[in-house]
């Protein structure tokens, strides 16, 4: 015997009216006590929950978990769902250990095992989570979304080497598939591996050639040398093909680009590259107003009081244009053993975003713990922990008042050299949407400009200049002063060749991917002066 389901409808209606009017105890005991009286099944239990937690009331399905747990004390579904409803309440503790006993108790759950790998990343314990997801991969019978959720999972906790190990077994299963070896490419391009990469990436567009990201990943896995190179081909016909959708099309042209001017055929490459960013900047119009008042509102508004130093972390955050250098400069950092580089997180502007101009100082310290998790992980601990997303920039408020111990660096290159860089890539995010004119990239480039000069005046924080120019030209005079800037002293030439390179684990995922791998060089300083005379427009960023 249980409810009817219009004898459901009810008792689940009077209770959201409850918690609605804020007498969730009653509401609850209540609804209990129709679930008691109808001799409810334990199906009836688990739906009022999942249907209490689908609508944002964790406490309450928490509440009538217990009761039914008082039940069916071992029942697994109703343990997961308790897990849920308390990592929504924020009783984290409590539910890694319900997720951790509903697996040793149910092995083949697939839910509780994904649940807990989630709530680990959120907390920045990547490594235990990643632990979590490549245990299910390995217990549970292969699907082919499984591979790719698993793949997924791991490219976004930035453990592609974990990744890469599984990937030949993924191909294995499907060699042809041209989705999973556009992702197993990329991978192996983030972490150096340009021939593996070339390979499944080449397989991938011949495979499938609307994937677009294939077209351009395919174009950064090594340096174009001759014209006879049989990508090159394959760009130039990904260009023409209209067949391809948009996105692809662009993508194979924005590679094209890159490799004409790998072999100096800079007149075409302006030709193909010009095409495509105009193409680009139609299908991404990029709102300059709107950044101007971002740029305005961030210079009225007043800085929030610092909270409390933790002396135990001490975040670097690398800032400046995309392009300028900040790739490098945080990839030496972290050959100090001392150091630790994440790379680029996208933490600062969505917790910016959340906490809004004048944060509660509580919200500030929660916002503050989160980034701070993210930062330290469960990996190896480091002193300085680097941060190198370029765009921190705009937020450099709310960093000072979160991390009033923490060191700024300011990448800065010639706004021409930089605007070029910009121009030739395809960045595909609307952060990025000013990147296609060099109209747009002068402006965005002085609402910068106008907002760091306002971060130098009004801030505590410690920032030191860095130019592109003077760090390729005297790259040891130049590292011993970032180090002395954190507090650190330069690193023996033994013990910085011995520490184990992230990259080696953790990739590079930036549009630098290649150049990151080849050393300081001197090459790109003053690229633009031999685009200057089919880009005249390039003058404009001769700000």
């Amino acid at each position: 015997m249980s409810l009817s389901s219009e004898q459901y409808a009810v008792a689940m209606g009077d209770l959201r009216r409850g918690i609605a009017q804020g007498q969730v105890g009653p509401a609850i005991q209540q609804f209990l006590g129709r679930l008691e009286v109808g001799k409810a099944g334990i199906q009836q239990w688990i739906q009022s929950a999942e249907d209490l937690l689908r609508n944002g009331s964790a406490v309450p399905a928490g509440l009538v978990l217990e009761a039914g747990l008082n039940r069916w004390a071992t029942a697994t579904t109703l343990r997961y769902l308790y897990g849920i409803s308390l990592r929504l309440s924020g009783h984290v503790r409590e539910a890694e250990q319900m997720f951790r006993e509903v697996i040793a108790a149910e092995p083949s759950h697939a839910d509780a095992p994904l649940a807990l790998a989630f709530m680990l990343r959120e907390q920045g314990r990547l490594d235990a989570a990643c632990e979590i997801v490549l245990a299910l991969w390995k217990r549970h019978q292969r699907t082919r979304m499984g591979d790719i959720r698993t793949l997924r999972f791991l490219q976004e906790c930035q453990r592609y080497a974990v990744a890469e190990e599984i990937s030949q077994a993924v191909l294995d299963a499907y060699p042809r598939d041209a989705e999973l070896l556009a992702m197993t490419g990329e991978i192996s391009l983030v972490l150096g591996r340009f021939g593996s990469a070339r390979r499944r990436l080449r397989l991938s567009v011949e495979l499938n050639p609307a994937i677009a990201s294939a077209w351009l990943r395919l174009a950064h896995t090594h340096k174009f040398s001759r014209p006879d190179d049989p990508d090159l081909q394959l760009l130039r016909e990904g260009q023409q093909r209209t067949d391809l959708g948009e996105n692809a099309q662009l993508c194979a042209a924005f590679g094209l680009g890159k490799a004409l001017d790998d072999l100096g055929e800079r007149g075409e490459a302006a030709k193909v590259l010009r095409a495509a960013n105009a193409q680009s900047r139609a299908r991404f119009p990029w709102d300059g107003r709107g950044w101007q008042r971002f740029v305005e509102m961030q210079m009225r508004a007043r800085v929030p009081l610092p909270l409390p130093v933790d002396e135990r972390t001490v975040p670097v955050f690398v800032v400046g244009l995309p392009r300028s250098g900040t790739t490098l400069v945080a990839s030496q950092l972290g050959r100090h053993p001392d150091v630790c580089n994440r790379s680029e997180l996208n933490w600062i502007s969505a917790l910016a975003a959340q906490l809004g101009p004048a944060p509660p100082p509580g919200a500030l310290g929660t916002a503050a713990h989160l980034y701070r998790m993210q930062l330290r992980q469960d990996d190896t601990p480091a002193r300085c922990y680097v941060d190198k997303n370029p765009l921190n920039f705009r937020h450099l408020g709310h960093i000072a008042a979160m991390f009033p111990n923490a060191r700024i660096i300011h990448c800065r290159r010639d706004l021409r050299d930089t605007g070029l860089s910009l121009w030739s890539q395809h960045f595909a995010h609307d952060d990025m949407n000013w990147a296609y004119d060099f109209a747009d990239i002068a402006a965005y480039a002085r609402g910068y400009q106008a907002l760091m000069e306002h971060w130098r005046k009004v801030l505590p924080l410690r920032i030191l200049e860095l130019d592109y120019e003077s760090l390729v030209a005297n790259t040891a005079p130049s590292m011993s002063r970032l180090f002395t800037f954190l507090g650190l002293q330069a690193p023996p030439a033994v013990a910085a060749a011995e520490k184990p390179a992230r990259e080696a684990r953790d990739g590079i995922a930036t549009a630098s991917v290649w150049q990151a791998r080849q050393g300081v060089y001197a090459t790109s300083v003053a690229r633009w002066k031999a685009y200057a005379p089919l880009l005249p427009e390039i003058e404009q960023l001769a700000l």
